[in-house]
Formats: C-alpha cells, structure tokens, sequence
C-alpha cells in the first residue's frame, strides 16, 4: 500500500512514503520471527534440501514470521547468488507468513540500493538493514544512507544492529527520525539492555523494536516491545513463541518458559552456529554442523545441549500428562 508523504522526508514513486509508520506494516510484523539458519554439506556447499526442510520445521512452529538472511544464517560469508536464493525459497515455502531477510550485506555501499531492489523481487514481506562496517562512527552519515536506501525501497524497511558489522549500535534520536521521515518500521535491538529498547521505543512508539537478548526477553515483552528476534529462535522457536503468548497475555507460566530458554541461550554459547545446528539436527532435522564462518562443537558442548533436550522433552511429556 502506499502512502503519502508529509514532513521533509521524500521517497521515490515506487516507495512506500514517508513521515508515516503505516499501520497494516507494523501489525503484520509485530510479533516472533525465527532466524533461519544456513545448512551446509562438508564441502560448505549450501544444502539445500536440508535448508527446505529446515524451513518447513521452522513454520510448523507458526511463529508470526522468518528471518531468512540474518547473522544466524551466517549472511556475511555468503554470496549474493546464495542470499536471493536463501530468501526466495523462504517466500516460496511460508506462503502468508512474512519472511524478511537483509538487503545491504555486500561491501560495497554503492551496490546495496541495487542488492535491496534485487531482494524485494524475492517476494519477501520487509527488507532489513545493517549498518554498513565502520559507518556507525558517524551517525549523521549512517542516518543519510539508511534514509537513501528507506526512500528507495519498494517494501517496508527494518534496521538491524548487527554485531558482525561495528560499530553497529543506532542512537535513538537518529533511530526516531528515520522512522518519522523515511517510513522504517522498526529495528532489532541489541543493546542487551532494557534501557536501549526504552530509548527506542520513547523515540518512536508507532514502530517495532525487536528484543534479540533471550535474558531479557520476558522483561522486553512484559514492557512492551513490538518482537523477538533471538538466536534461541533458530532451534526451539515453538518455545520463544510460547514464551510471547504467555507474557504477553500477563500469565506467570511465561517465568518458567523463559528460564528454559536462558537456559538454551547459555548452552548455545560460543559454538553458535555449530551449536544451533546440533540442536536442530538432534530433533529430527538432520543437516550437518558445519559453518563458513569457523564455527564448530566440541564433545562437550554437544552433550550439553543434549541435556537440555532430554530435559525440555521431559518436561514436555511431564506436562501432557497433566493435561497442560
């Protein structure tokens, strides 16, 4: 839908507009998205049979969308052939359910216009942004190319502060302007403290801020951030899903559910994205544990994460047969 401007902003005719956070956007992006991750063969090839299965368990979890060309994809070590085709398989297989991926990850800056009009052709609901390595040190010169890139899209636009790329942090008041003058919708906030997410959301409270920090994601919820997008997502969405519906509905089983997931933050640990795999492999998805970016699981990270299955299976069946 397109929407008129008003302010100083401006947007091309096949933008979205701008001075506007448009509603039906936000609403239909609020909510869990999972992270995709990226299977490979041991060649490092992509494997892409695992990947649409992969794709498919992620969607029986019927969180509100996908992630598809995120950190846990491991997008900075892939091509942009591979990112167009990671998105666009995404789309194919989740129908109605949003799916958003990175549009600017190539190096060079003068390129990423063309790379974000390429991913929107995918058919992908949103398209996110990161802030460009080095660029962060100027948050004058970050905000023009992030409204350059907002005025030219043809679908809705997230930010990203994405630790691969530093410095990689949004000042408020830049974040705040972006989505009063150029129509971005929302960012993933990883400043892993309250205090971030609440400087966010006081300097755009139409928008969606993402909380990507799993030990504090039941008190972003309970204060009212508009998603999650955490790294637990990639192997236990249905349980990051659970967690949003229940604190979100006020109800104090959220404080269980969300222990279990701090639980899988801290086993996923150091071996992310190895790890993640591992999990996902574990329950029935099989894919290799191999990652370009070095990545990889000892023995004894491996059996820590199956503790944590057996232990969740457990309470899982503990809870069937009370009828909960």
């Amino acid at each position: 839908m397109l929407v008129t401007s008003s302010g100083s902003g401006s947007r091309s005719e096949s933008g979205l507009g701008s001075g506007i956070v448009e509603a039906e956007n936000v609403q239909r992006l609020r909510g869990v998205f999972a992270l995709l991750l990226t299977p490979f063969e041991l060649d490092g090839r992509i494997d892409w049979e695992a990947y649409d299965r992969y794709v498919d368990w992620q969607l029986a979890a019927q969180t509100q969308g996908l992630f598809a060309v995120c950190g846990s994809s491991e997008m900075g070590c892939l091509s942009l052939e591979e990112r167009l085709q990671l998105a666009a398989r995404a789309v194919e297989r989740a129908g109605e359910v949003p799916v958003i991926a990175t549009a600017n990850v190539g190096q060079e800056t003068e390129n990423h216009k063309e790379e974000l009009l390429q991913l929107a052709e995918t058919g992908v609901s949103g398209v996110v942004l990161v802030p460009p390595e080095g660029m962060g040190r100027d948050q004058s010169r970050l905000e023009a190319y992030f409204a350059s890139l907002a005025d030219a899209s043809p679908i809705p636009v997230l930010l990203y502060e994405c630790p691969i790329y530093r410095p990689h942090l949004v000042e408020p008041d830049v974040y705040g302007r972006l989505v009063k003058n150029n129509g971005i919708i929302g960012i993933k906030d990883t400043t892993c403290t309250l205090e971030g997410i609440g400087a966010k959301r006081a300097a755009a409270p139409g928008s969606i801020v993402y909380q990507a920090n799993t030990p504090y994601m039941l008190e972003s919820i309970r204060s009212g951030c508009g998603g999650i997008m955490a790294i637990t997502s990639t192997a236990a969405a249905d349980l990051v899903l659970k967690l949003w519906t229940l604190a979100s509905a006020g109800d104090q089983d959220a404080a269980g559910v969300h222990e279990r997931l701090v639980f899988l933050d801290a086993v996923l640990g150091n071996g992310f994205t190895a790890s993640a795999k591992y999990a996902v492999a574990q329950q029935g998805i099989s894919m290799n544990v191999t990652t370009r970016t070095g990545k990889s699981l000892s023995a004894s990270e491996a059996r820590a994460i199956d503790v944590w299955l057996e232990s969740a299976k457990a309470d899982r069946n503990q809870r069937l047969s009370a009828g909960g």
